[in-house]
């Protein structure tokens, strides 16, 4: 074996210990946030806060930079991280229509403890060795961190770019993340108004449906904004040809469902599957006659 070969066999060897330390390191942290019911994102959130928002917190706007996620993706992320007393929301001193999110003392809990597991696993890791392989180790990696170049970070402004055209972008972005959500909460109005007037329960029906109308109102005023109302025909024509993800996830469920032919949620699923393929062609035939 050439000299060459070696050196690659124990560079390989290098690399592949270090890619075992990473996976252990990780798997330490999932096992730790797994039982908080905390997901990855969530978790993130909450390290962001810690890190920079300590002492006066943070601005959804602020914690979704940093995320690199939309204003009401992130003020959905906060409200479940509130709901279940992971953060708090306080009034800014200087502007109290603003909020500012701050961790809980769970939260504060949780690094505290954070920082005991990963002493924990370095105990039961490193602590291993012997007092001699420790020491040798740690010279050896002392001397690989001296022959390697330091590591060059992006800024925070080079990843999140706040120029002109990226802020447009952000908030057109925003805005449609917004119209999307007007249009869910017209459906939920909508079926809701419905079991109301089968309650007999008139007056808070009549009010969902209100509610419904101005939710749709505002929804096609974002759309004109952002351009959309122009694309009609191009919107007709995705909703005509394109396939519908409801559809597939109907067809899916029906193919796994562990139903017997005369089971009442079978019927429903087969129902919905043949409304569905209605849609499609009422759309397709609309869209024929809007290019004539």
């Amino acid at each position: 074996m050439s000299k060459d070969q070696v050196f690659h066999n124990e560079i390989d060897i290098v690399m592949r210990v270090m890619r075992h330390a990473q996976a252990a390191v990780k798997s330490k942290f999932l096992q730790e946030i797994v039982p908080n019911r905390l997901t990855i994102v969530q978790f993130n959130a909450l390290q962001h806060l810690h890190w920079y928002g300590h002492e006066n917190g943070m601005s959804v706007s602020e914690l979704g930079e940093h995320l690199g996620l939309a204003h009401n993706t992130t003020s959905g992320l906060v409200s479940r991280l509130e709901r279940h007393g992971w953060v708090i929301r306080r009034k800014c001193d200087e502007d109290r229509r603003r909020a500012r999110i701050k961790l809980t003392p769970q939260s504060e809990e949780l690094f505290r403890e954070g920082v005991k597991h990963a002493t924990n696993f370095w105990r039961s890791t490193f602590g291993q060795l012997s007092t001699q392989e420790q020491k040798s180790l740690i010279k050896s990696l002392k001397r690989l961190k001296q022959v390697m170049a330091k590591p060059v970070w992006p800024s925070y402004a080079q990843l999140h770019p706040r120029d002109a055209d990226h802020l447009q972008k952000r908030f057109e972005a925003d805005l449609d993340e917004l119209a999307q959500a007007k249009l869910k909460l017209v459906g939920m109005r909508l079926i809701l108004a419905q079991i109301a007037e089968k309650r007999d329960e008139h007056e808070l029906a009549a009010y969902l449906n209100q509610a419904a109308s101005e939710e749709i109102r505002h929804a096609n005023q974002l759309l004109a904004l952002l351009g959309h109302g122009e694309n009609f025909k191009v919107l007709l024509s995705t909703l005509a040809h394109e396939d519908n993800v409801v559809y597939e996830e109907l067809l899916a469920l029906l193919e796994t469902a562990p139903y017997a032919e005369e089971d009442e949620e079978l019927t429903l699923l087969q129902q919905m599957v043949q409304d569905n393929q209605r849609y499609r062609r009422w759309f397709r035939s609309v869209h024929k006659q809007t290019n004539q």
